[in-house]
């Protein structure tokens, strides 16, 4: 379904489709040589066929069925002949990757798709670091390899891996100010969100924030989880507790492709919730992490937090029992 630049209604394009990218969409119709080519952008949905076990992997995958949900995918994409539908299934298990914490193979699988195309429509399952988060010697030996890459995707994925690296986040904040400035349109924007995180800890003003927030807006909604999660960290910093919650709770209605940073988000919200005193609230942010989120290391913390609400002892007016 394409919406033409300038029109209103969508328009129904029946074909072939040899391959959708992050800039066009090719569909070779019935008696056609050559296929027809519009802008990624103005494409609204693609429907397709999938194969039994690539639609298995995704029921898997949405039930919580973590490893069933990897190994149906796996065999999916070993059986799929259609390079754009490869592509797809690799993107669904970055996910996978993902929730169970390998974040070395979610890095691998993810530039495998961007040495194909660079300006992968999958930029939103990009296993880049947002928050503070301990790196494995598998991670950290990839991030130091790739980083000497010439490919901008790999050296963004590195030097985000890096940037606080007390040995190479040197190397890598240089990295992240040239990919600032990359001619790739998605990189550019996410490096410079990704130089953010190096401000934190120190003073932020009320402008820098409003910045921040404006240059959110002018992302893909697809790619604005990791640094709506930025600007509402520099919320807490200053101490604007309210905003920073309406902010993190952008990540569960609206930027929800970082699975992860969204189940982060939600405890953080729901811990500031709960000293303000607005512990029904908390309540019911950690019971949606409990309930949509067992995969997560947040899980176990959420469920602690809400144990000791739920407790008799807790004296929290507000507090559901």
């Amino acid at each position: 379904m394409i919406l033409p630049d300038g029109a209103v209604d969508p328009v129904v394009v029946v074909g072939l489709v040899e391959d959708f990218t992050g800039e066009e969409l090719l569909v070779k119709r019935m008696g056609q040589t050559v296929p027809d080519r519009y802008p990624a952008s103005n494409v609204q949905m693609v429907q397709t066929w999938r194969s039994p076990i690539h639609e298995q992997g995704l029921k898997e995958f949405e039930a919580g069925e973590n490893a069933q949900a990897e190994l149906s995918l796996q065999k999916a994409l070993q059986d799929e002949p259609r390079d754009w539908m490869k592509r797809e299934i690799l993107a669904q298990l970055i996910r996978c990757a993902i929730r169970r914490g390998d974040w070395s193979l979610a890095g691998s699988l993810f530039l495998k798709i961007t040495r194909e195309d660079p300006t992968t429509q999958f930029w939103n399952v990009a296993p880049l670091q947002w928050a503070p988060q301990s790196m494995g010697d598998s991670q950290k030996t990839l991030a130091r390899t790739w980083i000497k890459e010439a490919d901008s995707p790999t050296r963004l994925l590195a030097a985000s891996w890096l940037l606080l690296d007390p040995v190479y986040g040197e190397t890598a904040q240089k990295q992240m100010d040239d990919l600032a400035r990359d001619a790739n349109r998605i990189i550019a924007p996410l490096a410079r969100s990704q130089q953010w995180r190096m401000r934190l800890g120190q003073e932020i003003s009320e402008l820098e924030i409003q910045k921040w927030q404006r240059d959110v807006r002018r992302l893909p909604r697809s790619l604005r989880a990791g640094p709506q999660y930025l600007v509402a960290r520099g919320q807490l910093q200053r101490n604007e507790q309210r905003a920073a919650v309406a902010e993190l709770l952008w990540l569960s209605t609206a930027y929800t492709d970082h699975e992860e940073l969204t189940a982060r988000a939600l405890v953080e919200a729901a811990s500031v919730l709960e000293k303000s005193g607005q512990t029904s609230d908390a309540m019911t942010l950690y019971t949606l992490i409990i309930e949509k989120y067992a995969w997560s290391p947040w899980f176990s913390e959420a469920h602690a937090a809400r144990s000791v609400l739920s407790s008799p002892a807790d004296s929290g007016e507000n507090t559901k029992r």
